[in-house]
């Protein structure tokens, strides 16, 4: 038998990524991870196409635990896995054999990560493989939001500004399917982009059944009139600052909290900022005001006197201004500044 050898040669088969890393992609959108490949050993250009269609493409997603394979495709037929069905395809193949371009849509935030293109073909006895990686950072969070204690106060108009109060804009119902696949769980109906009313509900009991009854999913309540009031969800993508928190023994009012924030060279976070630096690991037991008067703190390490067993960040409500917390503040980012 004629033995065959490996071979990870860059000389013969060439693979490049030509995008700039990392990639950041928004929630619920869609992304494009360019791969090409060229194989010096191929010298018939007449036979180029039929000789590329050989070569097998294959894409993976990384984590520190697995390998799990997106797709692999040969022969000009593309064989997309089970978790990336109708999420996933190559863009340009067979069309164009040496294009290996990655296109994946409804992305969520569990899909950042790291991805490999990897091509090997065969010849002369000879397995020659050679491969790239690229890293994805999803961005953005949707996050539910009440203007006051009560549910169901915001009208369409009303609740499209909350959202821009808070540093974000009201979401779409791809960032919410988005959110619901990572787990997001709200049993409270509100405002989208759309005009829709919907919530998403992985766990259904029956003040929470809607129109799915027993099955997970989202809820949807249909187009509504713009002046029906309920409750918003709203999207944050990013903030060129940080937050942070500030504590005072005797804790501060909602007046004394915006002058600590304004004495720190900051002003008070909004809602949308807090969920973003806890989307980016803030953990801190301790509530705190924010600019709309509300009382939250930001958990990413689930414990029994923060919140009990759920991860998140945690609500109050709106308070009121005499009650005395700590504060969470937000500074923009000064030039040259590492954040």
């Amino acid at each position: 038998m004629t033995p065959l050898f490996l071979l990870y040669v860059e000389s013969t088969l060439h693979v490049s990524i030509p995008v700039e890393m990392p990639l950041r992609p928004l929630l619920g959108g869609k992304v494009e991870v360019p791969c090409y490949f060229l194989d010096k050993s191929l010298n018939d250009t007449g036979a180029l196409t039929v000789a590329t269609l050989s070569h097998r493409i294959k894409w993976t997603y990384i984590t520190k635990d697995k390998v799990d394979t997106i797709l692999v495709a040969s022969q000009g037929k593309v064989e997309v896995k089970q978790d990336y069905l109708d999420r996933a395809m190559l863009v340009n193949y067979p069309l164009f054999p040496t294009d290996a371009t990655l296109e994946m849509t409804e992305l969520r935030s569990k899909d950042s990560g790291i991805y490999r293109c990897e091509v090997t073909h065969v010849a002369n006895n000879t397995l020659c493989f050679y491969l790239r990686t690229a890293v994805m950072c999803l961005i953005g969070i949707v996050f539910h939001y009440r203007a006051i204690s009560t549910r169901y106060t915001l009208t369409f108009e009303k609740a499209k500004a909350a959202c821009i109060q808070n540093s974000a804009t009201i979401a779409t119902l791809a960032q919410l399917q988005a959110a619901y696949d990572d787990g997001f769980h709200q049993c409270d109906a509100g405002w989208l982009s759309d005009q829709t009313v919907r919530y998403p509900i992985h766990h259904p009991r029956e003040p929470c059944y809607g129109d799915k009854r027993e099955l997970p999913g989202v809820r949807t309540y249909g187009v509504r009139d713009i002046n029906e009031t309920y409750d918003v969800y709203c999207f944050a993508e990013k903030m060129p600052g940080r937050v942070f928190y500030s504590m005072s023994v005797e804790k501060f009012s909602f007046y004394e909290a915006k002058d600590q924030c304004a004495k720190l060279g900051a002003r008070l976070a909004t809602t949308g900022e807090l969920y973003l630096a806890w989307k980016n690991g803030m953990d801190v037991c301790n509530a705190g005001w924010l600019a709309d008067r509300s009382v939250r703190y930001p958990i990413n390490i689930a414990r029994p006197q923060c919140g009990g067993d759920l991860k998140g960040v945690r609500s109050y409500g709106l308070r009121p201004a005499t009650e005395l917390y700590d504060v969470y503040c937000y500074v923009e980012r000064l030039t040259g500044e590492e954040l």
